[in-house]
């Protein structure tokens, strides 16, 4: 097994929560502007939670398919390094959960360290808040920290297994794309080398 091969490949899937992370932090204020009430931020939290697994998807399965990808138990070790910060601090956040006597959650340096980190997951959080205060109960809450801690190393994983299946021809998935491929340069060519 090549250790650095490993290190490097959860350093490159850290790098791209950090990267969603800082963007979404950017429009932070954009955000809450557009989506005011809770149901609004549960279904757009929603919509970005599948925009960010199928991106995390998306990239281990480009990554398995090169021809030095790294084996299977190889990625699981390195998506267990990338998963390693999100995991520690969805602990430590969850222990440091506490309403105050209306139900609202009380600030603490984790929570708010731990949203931060998970910044695309702020709509999920904002319900979980909602339903802790009607329920007066902090489960809501750790439960919605326990998922968004899920999502990074879930989705790293089946991406990575179904791109090694497509790399050994063992299944075939549909190529999605959000933008429309380019019309081919190479229709004609003459001895010049220059399309007709």
């Amino acid at each position: 097994m090549n250790t650095k091969k490993v290190f490097l490949y959860g350093l490159h899937i850290l790098k791209n929560h950090f990267l969603t992370t800082v963007i979404f932090i950017a429009f932070m204020y954009l955000y809450f502007t557009l989506f005011r009430g809770t149901t609004s931020q549960l279904i757009s939290g929603i919509v970005i939670c599948l925009l960010y697994f199928y991106g995390n998807f998306s990239s281990a399965r480009y990554h398995a398919k090169k021809k030095d990808a790294l084996s299977l138990p190889a990625a699981i070790i390195s998506i267990l390094i990338a998963s390693l910060p999100t995991l520690t601090l969805a602990y430590l956040a969850s222990a440091n959960v506490s309403l105050n006597e209306k139900g609202l959650l009380q600030t603490h340096y984790l929570n708010v360290a731990y949203r931060l980190w998970n910044s695309p997951f702020i709509g999920i959080f904002s319900f979980a808040d909602e339903m802790a205060k009607k329920a007066h109960t902090t489960t809501p809450i750790v439960i919605s920290y326990w998922i968004a801690a899920a999502f990074m190393p879930v989705a790293s994983f089946k991406g990575y297994l179904l791109g090694i299946l497509e790399a050994k021809g063992i299944l075939k998935l549909p190529e999605l794309t959000l933008l429309p491929k380019k019309k081919s340069q190479n229709k004609k060519q003459g001895k010049t080398g220059k399309s007709y």
